[in-house]
């Protein structure tokens, strides 16, 4: 399931696409909230959905979706050893 956000503004629309973004774009973006805000759950506690800018709401929303793609992404590998431990001979 691929996650789109749209977002309307004073310069236009615009959409992410996250399914379409590589790993390498999603760490950079991420790097670069952990680096503005500190971590996930450290801008979590400290947003007030009352007062809280429309740019911070933005913010949550492209960080929990990004959060949420690559925890899809690690999700889908396939193993093609099943079970635990290897048979002896």
């Amino acid at each position: 399931m691929s996650r789109i956000l749209a977002v309307k503004g004073t310069e236009g629309e615009r959409e992410v696409d996250y399914s379409a973004l590589s790993l390498k774009e999603i760490q950079k973006r991420l790097k670069a909230y952990e680096k503005q805000y500190g971590s996930y759950v450290k801008f979590l506690r400290r947003y007030d959905c009352e007062s809280g800018t429309p740019e911070d709401y933005l913010v949550l929303i492209d960080w929990e979706c990004l959060l949420a793609e690559i925890k899809s992404r690690k999700g889908t590998k396939l193993s093609l050893i099943r079970g635990g431990k290897k048979k002896p001979r």
